[in-house]
């Protein structure tokens, strides 16, 4: 079978040219409507994302609030523990200042005789004495040196200047001392 096509030309074109408008009308609407619905879910997203944003703001407002007590707490805990290592410390040189008696006198032999006995430390630290004495030989004030360099407790032990005095029944020898001596509780 022949077909033969009796409409012209030009209208079959026209025709043509109209569906083909359509098609890119339908087509350029197809992708409008997808660039808006893709433009709808960014505006969705950016409205969570601020509605987030809020709601972590708030949380974030209410930790700085935690936050801030939390670090008035540790440091009223710092101060606390500071008043309390003071209290430690006076109690330890509390019982340390018996010990260092203690051992100061032990050390002290029969010829020499104390005059005046001046302490610095103590608590957690060493107690540093100074001290002036009468020895009635130089053999009594090295035997109390030995004593107090052998007893293990004393260190830094240092004699001072010696002066002889002389009296009627005997001759007295003053000096002074110094030395560090370190507790043992």
């Amino acid at each position: 079978m022949i077909k033969i096509n009796l409409v012209p030309q030009e209208i079959l074109a026209r025709a043509q040219q109209k569906q083909r408008a359509v098609q890119f009308g339908v087509a350029g609407a197809a992708v409008a409507l997808i660039i808006v619905l893709v433009s709808l879910g960014f505006v969705a997203r950016l409205h969570r994302l601020e509605k987030k944003l809020a709601a972590d703001k708030a949380e974030l407002k209410r930790l700085e609030a935690i936050v801030a007590k939390v670090k008035e707490m540790e440091t009223m805990a710092a101060q606390l523990r500071a008043r309390l290592q003071v209290i430690d410390d006076l109690d330890r040189g509390r019982r340390a200042y018996p010990y260092m008696m203690n051992d100061f006198v032990r050390s002290v032999p029969a010829g020499v005789r104390v005059k005046t006995l001046v302490t610095n430390g103590g608590g957690g630290s060493p107690f540093k004495l100074n001290m002036s004495a009468e020895a009635r030989s130089n053999e009594d004030i090295r035997s109390w040196m030995r004593k107090m360099d052998e007893s293990g407790r004393f260190s830094g032990v240092e004699l001072g200047t010696v002066n002889a005095q002389e009296s009627a029944l005997e001759v007295l020898r003053s000096f002074s001392l110094t030395a560090t001596h370190t507790p043992q509780l």
